[in-house]
């Protein structure tokens, strides 16, 4: 009779060990979903404008990397031998803005189109496998704890008898 209820208590532990890695694997799913989802609105993708602009200063690293390099003198006559309007448009920006275009073109400098679109798919695979692993260490620590307790109860009775 004993050994039936341990057989019965083995099972309904496996079974909760099942069902816990089920909960985990959804709760990461769904959890890396919820994360990706916050990403994309906090973060939107570019707008056409930007990707032309970042476009262009990946086709035209070299002169452009050049052209914020010039000396004050130096940029006026460099901007009105080129057509594209960028050149003219950073003459006339601000410093604060001409910073934020010169951050701009270092990171454009191996921009692609869908750049972004990998970014989001990348950070979802992070983190459904993060949450996944950490699930999974949390299950293997909620199992040795139970085995670890069924032991010692074990061992009690046999003290006992």
């Amino acid at each position: 009779m004993g050994d039936s209820l341990e057989q019965t208590e083995e099972l309904r532990d496996n079974q909760k060990e099942v069902l816990n890695r089920r909960i985990s694997f959804w709760l990461s799913l769904i959890s890396s979903i919820a994360i990706t989802f916050w990403y994309c609105s906090a973060n939107p993708p570019d707008s056409t404008e930007m990707r032309k602009m970042r476009s262009f200063f990946k086709q035209n690293i070299m002169d452009v990397a050049k052209f914020i390099r010039l000396p004050r003198e130096e940029l006026e006559e460099f901007a009105l031998s080129q057509k594209h309007p960028f050149y003219q448009t950073y003459l006339k920006s601000s410093e604060a803005e001409k910073e934020r275009i010169k951050a701009l073109i270092h990171i454009s400098r191996d921009y692609s189109p869908n750049q972004y679109w990998f970014n989001i798919i990348f950070l979802w695979t992070i983190a459904f496998t993060t949450l996944w692993f950490l699930g999974l260490i949390l299950e293997a620590c909620i199992i040795l704890m139970r085995r670890e307790d069924a032991e010692r109860r074990r061992r009690i009775k046999q003290r006992a008898r």
